[in-house]
């Protein structure tokens, strides 16, 4: 939503810096995306060179047969007198006009200068629409009304520059597109007063509207509310200056008075319009109805469109003329011929509108409004404002009456009972119960006390939320609404108390934390692709017939056909990421992504169901594994003097996965040859934990590779499960007390044959030594003089501990003994 600084400053009396707004805004639940300056640049000597002037003379150019040579007043403060050079022609010697003067700064960044344009001398220049900002191409120059004082800032009239807000309003706040909407945030949050909805009653003559056109709801679920009203002897020309530059500045174009009335009402309080050129309405009825079966309608582009039976428009006696809510047709439209016309305003079924613009192919700024839900208030404050406009700029005059039809009314906005107190309980912020009943109240709640309620103390409210605001539907909704306004910066700094910390992380979520630490800190960056993928987004893998992963399962209303399926495995996104920034130039890519797949239980193909309502979801049978995908190519590390760098290969990945496994303290990894049929026959592996089969791992196969659009690098793949690794990831650490009970060592020398490996002494010791013997290692061995040929001395330290008592001489003496025999009986050695 755009919304013009100037424009809102019309309903709410903001005298601080646009910056200070956008920050309100956005701390008080209106995300301001942006703050964009349009127009002229905005300091102020720059804009005081645009006066409003006045044509003193108009004379040819004695040089040039299509200039004119002209004297322009614009003001003592503007200079006075100003010879200016003009090629338009649609002006004459006393009209008031639009004056830059030399040194002025343009839209478009033209600077002005002192120019000589055939011979003769320029000071300045009478603006165009265009060179306002305000239209994208313009005949001639702007001619102002004639009470506007000549001399005075142009800025004093018209929007030469401005700050233009661009606010995210999120999708339960349909009250806040509009101008007025936004306006009604900003007095609440600032406590500013609000000036009242600009919708003031048109002065009304002729025959009653009822005798011209007649309203009938047919699809009362699909329209709430139709109104309208009926304004004559209008005339079809371009909009004024002002009206021109906020309808420019909130980001739409100008087409015509009746049009841009139309579109300006709708920005400025909310309700989308439409107008009907009445002489073209068939048999004096609006019927909103659903479309009939093979109905056609030509919309205003030019183009026929085909309507479904579900598609709600508003017809005539014989045709329709408006699909509801979003494109109106050819044949009702107001032209230049128009005189005329009937002026719609109404509710329409916001699903029902998103999707009629999806299946038509059609989105617009109505229809955005509509999706949302709007609520049948704005009907008649859409249709008061817009008929005074009309009266005012089409020089119509609007018909006695309002037609008001009703096809469901809403319930009854609910009656809350708010008790303050929960502000505190659930914000841990301490508002005031009579601040918190005056920021409900500036919200247009009505606020009344409790039964019972102490004069005065408001603790317990019956709080009444308008009607556009069907969000607030608890009493926490009201708690949401006070913290928001009274400030969530506002709210205290505390610390948990020690014991009442919550939010711990799961065993599962410490696992998957541990993973992507893990390979973060390997180097690797981490990628969210889309879970939404093509229908043919895995068939380069070539899965084997069978494979779940073939089938995946299909999306009832997808974004689009790139997108029209679940995806069964990460390694067509992590492929797209590969390929995306190897055509960036990127020599090195190395990414991963932990995400769910979705699988279809049953075997076989899924199709969409075709019976049911659309607006109802019918569920699958789908099981959601969360998966862990690595992808990488090129350099493993980065090259320097010393050394080229190193390659990636399959034991660069390898050595990824072993790091994960380490990271979860998982020991017993089996590695077998791999048969996936995307991976080279080679250079693969699965990996299996407790015989069961977590994933597998390679080299991608290069025909493979090409079809996913990567060619000319070898890439490598893994795709494992993540419920095998947080099975067994991060086990339970074990605790030994090593310090109550000391440990006892004895050395021991032995002599035996020099062929008797190490290892084989170190594992007949361990054997021999039991529960007390907690480690033996040789510390020294010896050849030499002093012992026979053929033998060696090992000398092998004893390292024993209980525990449950200090060992005695006699425990150390018995193990020492048990030793030393196993030694003598199995090898033959002696105690040297």
């Amino acid at each position: 939503m755009r919304v013009p600084l100037s424009w809102l400053r019309d309903y709410v009396a903001w005298d601080r810096s646009v910056e200070e707004l956008a920050e309100l805004l956005s701390m008080s639940g209106s995300e301001v995306e942006g703050i964009d300056w349009v127009g002229a640049p905005h300091d102020d000597a720059n804009l005081a060179l645009f006066r409003v002037g006045r044509v003193v003379t108009r004379e040819r150019h004695p040089n040039a047969d299509k200039l004119w040579l002209c004297t322009v007043d614009a003001g003592e403060a503007g200079g006075g007198l100003h010879q200016i050079v003009c090629g338009a022609d649609n002006f004459a010697a006393g009209d008031t006009v639009a004056v830059s003067l030399a040194g002025a700064t343009l839209e478009n960044g033209l600077k002005l200068r002192k120019a000589n344009l055939r011979g003769v001398e320029s000071d300045g220049m009478m603006m165009s629409e265009q060179e306002l900002g305000f239209e994208q191409a313009s005949p001639g120059i702007v001619v102002l009304p004639a009470d506007w004082r000549v001399g005075a800032p142009l800025t004093d009239y018209l929007p030469v520059a401005e700050a233009v807000l661009d606010i995210e309003v999120t999708p339960n706040r349909p009250d806040c597109l509009s101008v007025y909407g936004v306006a009604r945030e900003v007095a609440a949050a600032a406590g500013l007063p609000l000036a009242p909805p600009p919708v003031d009653e048109p002065d009304t003559s002729g025959a009653p509207a009822a005798d011209a056109i007649a309203v009938e709801i047919a699809a009362p679920d699909l329209c709430a509310r139709y109104g309208a009203r009926v304004v004559r002897g209008l005339a079809v020309h371009d909009s004024p200056p002002w009206l021109k530059a906020r309808l420019t500045h909130a980001g739409m174009r100008p087409i015509s008075n009746v049009v841009d009335v139309t579109n300006y009402v709708m920005l400025a309080v909310g309700q989308p319009l439409h107008a009907f050129d009445a002489a073209k309405i068939r048999g004096g009825r609006l019927i909103a109805r659903r479309a009939r079966a093979g109905e056609h309608l030509v919309t205003l582009d030019g183009i026929d469109r085909a309507l479904l039976p579900d598609n709600l428009v508003i017809a005539d006696a014989e045709r329709g003329l408006v699909i509801a809510g979003i494109f109106g047709a050819i044949d009702a439209e107001v032209d230049e011929h128009t005189v005329d016309l009937v002026l719609e305003a109404a509710t329409f079924n916001g699903p029902n509108v998103m999707r009629t613009s999806k299946e038509v192919g059609w989105r617009s700024e109505a229809s955005t409004r509509f999706e949302k839900g709007l609520d049948p208030w704005y009907v008649p404050l859409g249709l008061a404002m817009a008929s005074r406009l009309f009266a005012e700029l089409c020089g119509g005059a609007v018909a006695p009456g309002v037609i008001d039809v009703w096809g469901q009314r809403p319930a009854a906005p609910p009656r809350l009972h708010y008790h303050t107190g929960m502000a505190d309980d659930l914000l841990g912020l301490l508002v005031k119960p009579g601040e918190q009943a005056d920021i409900l109240r500036r919200l247009d709640c009505e606020v009344d006390p409790a039964a019972g309620t102490q004069p005065g103390a408001e603790a317990d409210l019956i709080v009444t939320p308008p009607p556009f605001r069907r969000d607030l539907e608890r009493p926490v909704d009201l708690v949401e609404e006070v913290g928001r306004i009274h400030g969530l910066e506002n709210l205290p700094e505390t610390l948990p108390l020690r014991g009442d910390a919550i939010g711990l992380l799961t065993g599962d979520q410490q696992v998957r934390r541990r993973l992507a630490d893990s390979l973060t800190g390997a180097g690797l960056d981490e990628v969210v692709a889309w879970s939404f993928v093509a229908p043919d987004a895995a068939a380069p893998l070539a899965l084997p017939a069978g494979d779940r992963r073939a089938t995946p399962i299909a999306l009832a209303n997808p974004m689009s056909v790139e997108q029209a399926v679940m995806r069964t495995t990460l390694l067509p996104g992590l492929l797209g990421v590969i390929a995306t920034n190897l055509a960036r130039q990127a020599e090195r890519v190395a990414v991963f992504e932990q995400g769910r797949v979705y699988l279809a239980r049953a075997a076989g193909a899924l199709p969409v169901p075709a019976s049911g309502p659309k607006d109802t979801c019918q569920p699958y049978p789908v099981d959601e594994p969360e998966m862990l995908g690595i992808a990488l190519c090129g350099p493993a590390d980065t090259a320097s003097w010393a050394a080229a760098a190193r390659p990636s290969d399959f034991y660069t990945l390898k050595g990824y996965i072993e790091r994960l496994l380490s990271a979860l303290d998982i020991g017993e990894a089996v590695y077998e040859r791999a048969t996936d049929p995307w991976l080279h026959p080679g250079k693969a592996a699965k990996l299996l934990l407790g015989g069961a089969e977590v994933g597998s791992f390679g080299l991608l196969r290069p025909d493979v590779a090409a079809r996913y659009g990567v060619e000319g690098v070898e890439v490598y793949v893994a795709e494992l499960a993540v419920a095998p690794l947080a099975a067994r990831g991060l086990p339970i650490a074990l605790f030994e007390d090593l310090l109550t009970y000391p440990a006892a060592s004895q050395d021991l020398a032995v002599v035996l044959d020099a062929d008797v490996p190490a290892a084989t002494v170190l594992e007949l010791v361990r054997h021999a030594g039991g529960k007390v013997l907690r480690d033996a290692a040789v510390f020294d061995v010896y050849e030499g003089d002093q012992v026979p040929p053929g033998k060696r001395s090992l000398a092998v330290r004893l390292v024993m501990r209980a525990p449950d008592r200090t060992l005695t001489d006699k425990d150390i003496g018995a193990v020492r003994r048990k030793v030393l025999g196993t030694l003598e009986r199995e090898l033959g050695a002696t105690l040297r």
